[in-house]
């Protein structure tokens, strides 16, 4: 619980640094970035921040108007070393991808996620990473006895990059292409 905390910090946090839509920052001429920081590569076009008075904040219900929160950016390629360190590939296969061999037991069963980037928006992954249960997949293998999800919860395990990473590393798994490592990336 500590760690879903922190997460949920971190990445409200990140949002407000980031004016809530992920913002590309770059440093002032002649500064230096700070030492272990990096920049998060850039996938899409960054929204150019929102600027206003808290006043103008408040008349508007607390947020700007027509704001909605995305996710800052994350690496797929680091988001699929993460998807491997967290052993999602014992549940779900990735077309043409290789992973580490496991065999799977009755239960390990997930969707297939080739394709699935170009099916949902990053917020969708991220909730159904955060809290499995959001949406429950209807069928054999996808809900369990009580009819919650079979998805385990990582919110204890998993930090606030690797979950940036991996909803990028799921997102690039769009088209027909199998993701980061496919020949030509």
């Amino acid at each position: 619980m500590r760690q879903l905390t922190t997460v949920a910090l971190t990445l409200l946090l990140a949002v407000s640094v980031g004016a809530g839509a992920g913002a590309q920052h770059t440093m002032p001429e002649g500064r230096k970035m700070q030492e272990g920081h990096r920049e998060a590569p850039m996938m899409g076009t960054p929204k150019a921040p929102v600027r206003m008075t808290m006043e103008e904040l408040h008349k508007h219900g607390g947020v700007p108007p027509g704001w909605k929160f995305t996710l800052p950016e994350g690496d797929p390629r680091a988001g699929r070393d993460a998807f491997v360190a967290m052993k999602c590939f014992t549940c779900h296969d990735v077309a043409g991808e290789t992973f580490p061999a496991h065999k799977r037991d009755v239960g390990e069963v997930g969707p297939g996620l080739a394709g699935m980037g170009g099916h949902h928006p990053a917020e969708y992954f991220a909730e159904a990473i955060l809290n499995p249960n959001s949406v429950v997949v209807l069928g054999e293998g996808y809900t369990s006895a009580d009819g919650l999800s079979r998805m385990p919860d990582y919110n204890d395990t998993l930090t606030v990059r690797q979950l940036l990473d991996l909803v990028a590393y799921l997102k690039s798994l769009s088209g027909g292409h199998k993701g980061p490592h496919a020949p030509g990336r």
